[in-house]
């Protein structure tokens, strides 16, 4: 009976696909019109508060809808133009400004930065920091640490050193592999204050932002955009202020979803109404930003896109297509994007909900098949995530039963029980208990806020079943029918 309320969610979501392939390639109206039928019901399912969907179309922003509320206290709903925190998808637009300060000659890209910044540098310790570029720190190459905490909030508090040092020491050689860095987004935060002479937001804001018609964008969050942006709800559903505070080159970007849909639609090859970098890069550094780095490596990014770019991911399908995308994970809040560059198609989904991952997930592989490519690697990891997680509830309940059976049986019996370290049958308890124990430490210590996060659906069922069946394995190994019992029985 564990089966059934997952699987009934699965088919749920399968069936409607079935039944609607006889009608592809759909028309935009009959996509979007499933899309707004089916985000609710992923909301309701996944207990997030709401979400911002927008697609592009060519070169351009066509559609854009609000769903579910945007905070769960005044219930008021999530519209189109509701500001959302962008978490990493502010790398993006990072390395927007890094290479608009290199074409207007401020910055190199291929020169360390220590040469870059006057009166700093990196610490010593590990390798040279003369290998640590502009290039490499967008690409994630430059062998600067993996962190999601204690990086500073801006640049000048970098500058002076008011963060540990550690999580900027130049671990592993420049330009030797990917390392998903956001102390290295940090010191490009530095850089583009140096070069620009001005605040990072400030920068951001003058290069970049509102030259792509982007009003409602800023890595300075102000009391006209605050009014209007949703509250997030952390992994235990707890609220988390709109104006909670990220470091602002990697993670600090406020945006809406048709304002990033501008942003996506600007990476566009030859649109018919606007050229690619709308006159903020030249087409050729588009190029440039979104030509693979590196193959990605390490838990999850191995597992969300083949290479990282310059402030992007990049998946080659098959048939040539080439999909750039972005995600971000902050404290209250998942967001992403996808643009196929060569056609100018592109989808944006923002969530004020650490459980937005299915939405985001589901939602790219409805576009991905509306735009007939094939499955992103990020949503192949997660189908394969669903179906090994129905196999594990089948596994674990299948386990479960055949204990309580092999109990009932021998209670039915009348066999008596012993101690389970009885001779002749230690290892035997041993075993089980150990099993059970493992279960419940591996789930409940390693396993359980993962699938939380990313498969809030079916963690509970899951859940259920792994604890079952563990409990189950520890009350075996305790009660241990006595050496001889069977036999006597029989």
């Amino acid at each position: 009976m564990w089966l059934v309320p997952p699987l009934f969610a699965v088919l749920a979501a399968v069936i409607p696909r079935l039944m609607d392939a006889d009608e592809t390639p759909r028309s935009l109206d009959a996509y979007t019109a499933a899309v707004a039928e089916r985000v609710p019901a992923i909301l309701d399912r996944d207990g997030v508060p709401g979400a911002s969907v927008a697609v592009v179309a060519d070169g351009e922003l066509v559609w854009a809808e609000g769903f579910g509320v945007r905070d769960r206290g005044t219930g008021e709903p999530v519209v189109a133009d509701t500001v959302f925190q962008g978490g990493s998808n502010s790398k993006s637009l990072t390395a927007w400004a890094v290479l608009r300060l290199a074409e207007q000659g401020r910055i190199a890209l291929d020169a360390p930065v220590d040469e870059q910044v006057a009166g700093w540098q990196l610490p010593a310790g590990g390798y040279p920091s003369d290998g640590v570029t502009p290039e490499r720190l967008l690409a994630h190459t430059a062998g600067l640490p993996f962190a999601t905490s204690g990086v500073p909030l801006s640049a000048g508090e970098l500058r002076r050193w008011e963060v540990d040092p550690a999580g900027f020491h130049v671990h592993r050689q420049p330009g030797s592999g990917f390392v998903y860095s956001n102390p290295g987004y940090a010191v490009l935060g530095l850089l583009v204050e140096e070069a620009a002479g001005a605040p990072f937001a400030e920068v951001l804001a003058r290069e970049v932002l509102e030259p792509l018609g982007m009003h409602d964008s800023t890595f300075a969050l102000d009391d006209r955009l605050a009014r209007r942006a949703a509250t997030g709800y952390d992994h235990d559903d707890e609220p988390v202020p709109v104006d909670w505070r990220a470091p602002l080159a990697a993670s600090g970007l406020h945006t809406t979803a048709p304002d990033l849909a501008r942003f996506v639609a600007a990476a566009h090859h030859g649109g018919q109404h606007a050229p690619a970098g709308r006159g903020v890069l030249p087409a050729v550094t588009i190029d440039r930003l979104h030509e693979p780095r590196a193959a990605t490596a390490g838990i999850p990014h191995v597992f969300m896109a083949d290479y990282a770019a310059s402030g992007h991911f990049v998946d080659q399908l098959p048939g040539g297509h080439r999909l750039v995308a972005n995600g971000g994970e902050e404290e209250g809040w998942i967001s992403g994007f996808v643009v196929l560059p060569a056609t100018g198609d592109g989808l944006v989904v923002l969530t004020n909900s650490r459980a937005g991952y299915p939405l985001l997930i589901e939602q790219l592989a409805d576009w991905a098949e509306w735009r007939g490519i094939s499955a992103p690697t990020m949503v192949r990891t997660y189908q394969h995530l669903v179906a090994g997680s129905l196999g594990a509830v089948g596994l674990f309940t299948g386990v479960g039963v055949v204990v309580v059976w092999t109990l009932v049986r021998d209670a039915r019996a009348g066999i008596r029980w012993t101690a389970p370290w009885a001779a002749g049958r230690r290892l035997r308890a041993l075993g089980l208990l150990t099993g059970g124990v493992a279960l419940l430490m591996g789930w409940w210590v390693l396993a359980a806020d993962l699938f939380a996060g990313f498969l809030p659906h079916l963690a509970t069922w899951l859940a259920s079943a792994v604890t079952a069946c563990a409990l189950l394995l520890i009350v075996r190994a305790v009660l241990e029918p006595a050496e001889g019992a069977r036999d006597h029985q029989r």
